[in-house]
């Protein structure tokens, strides 16, 4: 990864971060996490085809860019989860 796609990823992740803090229902953050754990269990980065509900939720979280490469969409996707749970279990506390 060069050092441009990583500083947009690093963007991307504390904008996520921004965004994410500012929900307060946590209805909508299960919803998010349903949506990320989808991608993470049915998004193979390095394979040749994406299935349309993953381009869906990609495009609708503006990802598709930052996980157009391989070795970097796994790590970006484990910090937006790993994000969007820790919100969540602060929400429930």
């Amino acid at each position: 990864m060069n050092s441009l796609q990583k500083e947009t990823s690093e963007a991307y992740v504390a904008a996520f971060e921004k965004n994410l803090s500012m929900l307060d229902k946590t209805d909508d953050i299960e919803i998010l996490m349903k949506k990320l754990k989808f991608l993470g269990l049915n998004f193979d980065p390095f394979g040749p085809d994406i299935s349309s509900e993953c381009l869906q939720i990609m495009d609708s979280l503006g990802l598709t860019h930052h996980l157009s490469n391989p070795y970097a969409a796994t790590n970006i996707l484990l910090k937006l989860l790993d994000k969007t749970e820790e919100r969540l279990n602060n929400l429930k506390q």
